[in-house]
């Protein structure tokens, strides 16, 4: 699977959950499962292939401005991102979010964050509905195994490929990715307009 392949599985998900992520009746990981249901139908190869893309879009958004519009989102002050972020690995979360919204939409959040602010998929974020995109990491892991691959070799596998294992946690919020939360309505001026109180 190319990168090409990877983000027609995404968009595939994405219109066949028929915007269904705002829908109360939803289940909180419906992302989770359209993704599982289409890897499903493909080989252990295509779905190891499909994890190294996974987090090679994943790395592309872990980057400063990204993390300042995250807590942006999550409103509060700076003494509260580190343990939100922290719990959960809720920039983790986020970056896989901006993944789930399809290519188009995950370039021009990474081009210009603001921009989310924008776009149809706003809504959920204005709804608070998060849990949609819950547990997304997961989901290559165990496509791989449904498909006869070996669960314990996967994390090696997909590191061998980039060369290192995918980066989670918290960043330190310091040096380059000190957020001064005093410049954050001015860097994001439409998401600040949009959620003056974060979504929490």
């Amino acid at each position: 699977m190319d990168e090409g392949g990877f983000w027609d599985v995404v968009a595939e998900a994405y219109a066949a959950l028929e915007c269904g992520w705002y829908d109360e009746d939803t289940p909180r990981d419906a992302v989770a499962v359209a993704w599982s249901s289409l890897l499903a139908e493909r080989s252990a190869d295509d779905v190891l292939d499909f994890a190294v893309h996974y987090e090679r879009a994943m790395e592309r958004a872990r980057r400063p401005v990204t993390l300042a519009a995250a807590a942006l989102l999550s409103g509060g002050a700076a003494d509260d991102w580190y343990g939100r972020f922290a719990y959960e690995d809720r920039f983790a979360a986020f970056r896989s979010a901006l993944v789930a919204l399809g290519r188009t939409s995950f370039e021009a959040v990474i081009a210009e964050p603001d921009v989310l602010a924008s776009l149809p998929d706003a809504d959920a974020v204005e709804r608070g509905d998060w849990d949609f995109f819950a547990n997304l990491d997961a989901v290559p892991r165990d496509a791989y195994a449904a498909a006869g691959g070996d669960p314990g070799a996967f994390a090696n596998a997909v590191a061998g490929q980039l060369g290192a294992r995918p980066v989670r946690g918290v960043p330190p919020l310091r040096g380059e990715w000190h957020i001064d939360e005093s410049t954050l309505a001015t860097r994001f001026p439409k998401l600040a307009a949009r959620f003056p109180d974060g979504v929490h």
